[in-house]
């Protein structure tokens, strides 16, 4: 069969399927293994001396030193946005909380501001230099939200830098319209009111544009009620839309009930999620993601792991990369997941590539077979329990997706 690429595995490590924490998350691992890709999708798995005899290929690439595992996904990043709150880190060391920062004017809304008065090339120089360092990870699917506009025009322009950097990335991106991040300080406190002007509105627009793939909603107190953000997200969905939500972050507002009640594709953060909410994402098929980074960043504890070994929740890992958690690393990520919250190593590589697929709706992403597209990271590492444990410079050798070398750093900006 012609093909065209023939890739020698020092080392094959895979998921095979979504699954649980626990006992599901069990990894294909086999030495001296070859791939064969073709039309951007894998099309043969097998040992290395028997697929060379029934592939012809135009280009064979030895990585027979080295590990190969699927591109990682990073389902949650809010990177396109302008300015630096590094200094807010004096008042995180004083103990202010994430909501007694904003009230002195940090947090969210500066931003906003900084975003807002920043022109198209600057936001998408800065946010390039962000996805650079994804990429050189190991990711080759991510998510970006808007989210830092919150008015009708502001996020409309979000959405179309967003589908700029779809255009000029090499890896995967898919944008999500997060209008419903917070209210504007031009509101008053007044959410209905900024729901009708700008969040429905936002919906409908990214509904018959499709500048949009998915539509979030920052369900916390303080920010969008549950019963706030069940009328964005049933709305969404009415227009055809995916919807995923911010959920249990701070407190256990019944967030991921929510997330089940509306059948969206995810929620995330959940620290603070209660086990009804939990039980009943899981017989939703609704995926959990858990943004480990934010503890480090935020300096609070994280919730014991065993929260989240529900039978049937399916539990995807990102980096929640912001002004916030500036952490531009999916390797870091793992390595917190397993180091801090204590994940196994291959349940953290099952949540960082198939999982976090799910999360976004990709069902043929995130596993080496036959069938999946061809999304792989290469490594200078002895498996998965050393791909976790690194931290610093990356080990990647090579990343390539929909069977596209990924070169040039990724990013054509």
């Amino acid at each position: 069969m012609m093909v065209d690429y023939l890739f020698r595995c020092g080392r094959l490590i895979t998921p095979q399927a979504p699954c649980e924490l626990g006992a599901g998350a069990n990894l294909l691992t086999k030495e001296d293994w070859g791939l064969a890709v073709a039309g951007g999708r894998i099309v043969d798995v097998g040992e290395w001396s028997k697929l060379r005899g029934v592939h012809e290929p135009r280009g064979v690439i030895d990585f027979s030193d080295y590990s190969v595992f699927p591109g990682l996904v990073d389902p949650h990043t809010h990177l396109l946005y302008y300015g630096n709150r590094s200094d807010e880190l004096a008042w995180k060391l004083e103990g202010l909380s994430y909501t007694e920062i904003a009230a002195r004017g940090g947090g969210i809304m500066r931003t906003v501001r900084y975003t807002r008065s920043a022109a198209d090339d600057e936001l998408l120089a800065a946010s390039a230099k962000r996805v650079r360092g994804l990429l050189s990870s190991g990711v080759t699917t991510l998510e970006i939200k808007s989210g830092y506009g919150l008015s009708f025009d502001s996020e409309v322009r979000l959405l179309s830098l967003i589908n700029t950097l779809k255009e000029r990335v090499e890896a995967r991106v898919l944008s999500t319209l997060l209008s419903a991040h917070a209210v504007p300080e031009e509101y008053g406190g007044h959410v209905s009111d900024y729901i009708e002007q700008v969040v429905l509105r936002t919906v409908d627009y990214a509904s018959t544009t499709r500048l949009a793939d998915f539509v979030d909603v920052f369900c916390e107190p303080g920010y969008f009620s549950v019963e706030e953000a069940r009328r964005i997200l049933v709305y969404a969905k009415q227009r055809g839309m995916n919807v995923r939500l911010h959920a249990d972050e701070f407190q256990d507002s019944g967030g991921a009930a929510l997330a089940a009640e509306v059948g969206a594709l995810s929620a995330d953060h959940l620290a603070q999620a209660n086990p009804h909410g939990l039980a009943r994402m899981a017989e939703r098929g609704v995926v959990g993601v858990i943004l480990p980074l934010l503890f480090h960043y935020s300096m609070i504890k994280p919730p014991p792991v065993d929260k989240f070994r529900v039978k049937g929740l399916v539990i995807g890992l990102g980096t929640d990369l912001n002004p916030n958690c500036q952490a531009d690393s999916m390797l870091a990520a793992m390595n917190h997941a397993v180091y801090a919250l204590r994940l196994r190593p291959a349940e953290a590589l099952c949540a960082a590539s198939v999982n976090s697929a799910l999360a976004l709706g990709l069902s043929d992403v995130g596993c080496l077979k036959p069938g999946y597209s061809a999304d792989i990271a290469v490594y200078d590492v002895e498996g998965e329990a050393d791909l976790v444990s690194r931290l610093g410079r990356s080990p990647l050798v090579f990343s390539m997706c929909r069977g596209r070398p990924i070169r040039n750093e990724g990013v054509n900006i």
